[in-house]
């Protein structure tokens, strides 16, 4: 299930946190709305399943997914973009480039944005694709959105840009490839909080190194 990003950014992130499910990095404050994603919940959780193998196929049996889960699953093809259109949302207001960039499909982005998705096209809250492959610490679809024109300072409601969800989530890779395109360091969200103060604060020392170094080139050029 993908969760909303417009949230408060708090708890401690993990050792080797690159690979971690975002929500084992960040505490999400859901407020009083429920989960843009929540009527995927059945969706998303076989597909988790699948992909640890927690879950056997079985012969004969069908598993039918909607367009915007065929593309968080790296399913979709050509044919269903030009059926369905690029940008088209679901109920929540979530596009395929949406779902994609949170799960990390480069090759089904890739074909989203060739067909011609907006590659900051908002979600309902401020979101971006960019923002959404940040938060799940797909650094290869970070690369890729930027270098399709992706705003890499662009923030969501709350003022918190790509760059803020990499180094909350403790995600290096990530960080890098948006400081060299220019991500901004001294942008702060509605709670005053930095990419690098949130580093420091969450004990994210992985991405908290990569912000430092960053710092210490800028300085001594």
């Amino acid at each position: 299930m993908i969760p909303v990003l417009n949230t408060e950014i708090n708890g401690d992130c993990e050792t080797d946190s690159e690979n971690n499910s975002i929500k084992s990095v960040l505490k999400w404050k859901w407020g009083s709305r429920k989960s843009a994603f929540l009527p995927y919940k059945p969706v998303s959780t076989v597909l988790t399943n699948l992909q640890r193998g927690n879950t056997e196929a079985k012969s004969g049996e069908e598993i039918k997914f909607n367009f915007h889960a065929r593309a968080a699953q790296g399913e979709i093809t050509a044919n269903q973009i030009s059926s369905e259109g690029c940008d088209t949302v679901d109920i929540y207001g979530y596009t395929s480039l949406h779902w994609a960039a949170f799960y990390g499909q480069s090759y089904t982005v890739t074909m989203l944005l060739g067909y011609g998705a907006l590659v900051d096209k908002l979600g309902p809250e401020g979101e971006t694709a960019l923002l959404f492959a940040a938060a799940g610490g797909h650094y290869d679809t970070i690369k890729l959105l930027l270098e399709h024109g992706a705003d890499v300072n662009h923030s969501d409601i709350l003022g918190n840009t790509a760059l803020t969800y990499a180094a909350a989530g403790n995600h290096p890779h990530s960080c890098h490839n948006l400081l060299i395109k220019g991500a901004d360091l001294t942008i702060s969200n509605e709670n005053d909080d930095t990419p690098y103060s949130l580093a420091i604060r969450k004990k994210c020392y992985a991405a908290q190194s990569v912000i430092e170094n960053h710092l210490l080139a800028m300085l001594s050029s």
